[in-house]
Protein backbone atom coordinates (compact mmCIF):
# COMPACT_ATOMS: atom_id res chain seq x y z
CA UNK A 1 0.00 0.00 0.00
CA UNK A 2 1.69 3.54 -1.34
CA UNK A 3 -0.33 5.28 1.55
CA UNK A 4 1.03 3.28 4.68
CA UNK A 5 3.07 4.71 7.45
CA UNK A 6 4.24 2.79 10.54
CA UNK A 7 2.23 5.09 12.58
CA UNK A 8 -0.08 7.57 12.58
CA UNK A 9 2.04 10.94 12.14
CA UNK A 10 1.03 12.99 15.37
CA UNK A 11 1.05 16.62 14.54
CA UNK A 12 -0.75 15.71 11.48
CA UNK A 13 -3.62 14.01 13.89
CA UNK A 14 -2.63 17.26 16.22
CA UNK A 15 -3.78 19.21 13.23
CA UNK A 16 -7.12 17.76 12.36
CA UNK A 17 -7.78 17.37 16.39
CA UNK A 18 -7.60 21.55 16.60
CA UNK A 19 -9.19 21.96 13.53
CA UNK A 20 -12.02 20.40 14.99
CA UNK A 21 -12.22 22.75 18.53
CA UNK A 22 -11.62 25.73 16.70
CA UNK A 23 -14.75 25.08 14.29
CA UNK A 24 -16.57 24.14 17.23
CA UNK A 25 -15.84 27.32 19.28
CA UNK A 26 -17.19 28.83 15.71
CA UNK A 27 -20.29 26.92 15.89
CA UNK A 28 -21.58 27.20 19.60
CA UNK A 29 -23.17 30.44 18.84
CA UNK A 30 -21.19 32.73 20.60
CA UNK A 31 -21.59 36.05 19.14
CA UNK A 32 -17.51 36.81 19.33
CA UNK A 33 -15.37 37.42 16.45
CA UNK A 34 -12.46 35.50 14.40
CA UNK A 35 -9.95 37.45 15.86
CA UNK A 36 -11.17 37.46 19.40
CA UNK A 37 -11.57 33.19 19.16
CA UNK A 38 -7.72 33.00 17.52
CA UNK A 39 -6.73 35.21 20.44
CA UNK A 40 -8.47 33.10 23.21
CA UNK A 41 -7.08 30.10 21.90
CA UNK A 42 -3.33 31.81 21.47
CA UNK A 43 -2.73 31.62 17.76
CA UNK A 44 -2.50 34.41 15.12
CA UNK A 45 -6.14 35.09 12.86
CA UNK A 46 -4.53 33.57 9.74
CA UNK A 47 -3.66 30.44 11.72
CA UNK A 48 -6.86 30.06 13.65
CA UNK A 49 -8.56 30.40 9.85
CA UNK A 50 -6.43 28.13 8.32
CA UNK A 51 -7.10 25.68 11.00
CA UNK A 52 -10.77 25.70 11.03
CA UNK A 53 -10.76 25.47 7.21
CA UNK A 54 -8.94 22.13 7.84
CA UNK A 55 -12.17 20.65 9.35
CA UNK A 56 -13.58 20.64 5.79
CA UNK A 57 -11.30 18.22 4.65
CA UNK A 58 -13.22 14.71 3.35
CA UNK A 59 -14.11 12.37 5.52
CA UNK A 60 -11.96 9.65 3.80
CA UNK A 61 -9.06 12.02 3.96
CA UNK A 62 -9.38 12.71 7.88
CA UNK A 63 -9.63 8.95 8.24
CA UNK A 64 -6.26 8.38 6.19
CA UNK A 65 -4.74 10.82 8.57
CA UNK A 66 -6.19 9.55 11.53
CA UNK A 67 -5.20 5.62 10.76
CA UNK A 68 -2.01 6.74 9.25
CA UNK A 69 -2.12 5.92 5.66
CA UNK A 70 -1.87 9.19 4.11
CA UNK A 71 0.89 9.83 1.20
CA UNK A 72 4.44 9.59 2.98
CA UNK A 73 5.26 13.72 1.93
CA UNK A 74 1.99 14.64 3.47
CA UNK A 75 3.52 16.84 6.18
CA UNK A 76 1.58 19.20 9.05
CA UNK A 77 3.56 22.11 7.24
CA UNK A 78 2.62 20.97 3.69
CA UNK A 79 -1.06 20.21 4.90
CA UNK A 80 -1.27 23.91 6.37
CA UNK A 81 0.37 25.27 2.88
CA UNK A 82 -3.01 24.27 1.21
CA UNK A 83 -4.85 26.48 3.68
CA UNK A 84 -6.71 27.76 0.63
CA UNK A 85 -8.10 23.97 -0.15
CA UNK A 86 -10.86 23.43 -2.28
CA UNK A 87 -14.01 22.77 -0.84
CA UNK A 88 -14.56 20.04 -3.77
CA UNK A 89 -13.52 16.51 -1.63
CA UNK A 90 -12.55 15.19 -5.20
CA UNK A 91 -10.24 18.24 -5.42
CA UNK A 92 -8.73 17.95 -2.06
CA UNK A 93 -7.79 14.05 -2.95
CA UNK A 94 -5.83 15.39 -5.88
CA UNK A 95 -4.09 18.62 -4.24
CA UNK A 96 -3.18 16.46 -0.92
CA UNK A 97 -1.94 13.06 -3.45
CA UNK A 98 -4.85 10.80 -2.18
CA UNK A 99 -6.09 10.87 -5.84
Amino acid sequence: DPFATAKPNARLVKLLLRARRFNAALTQGEAITFAALAQREGVSRSYFTRLVRLSYLAPDITQAILDGRQPGDLTAEKLLEHSRLPLAWHDQRIVLGFG
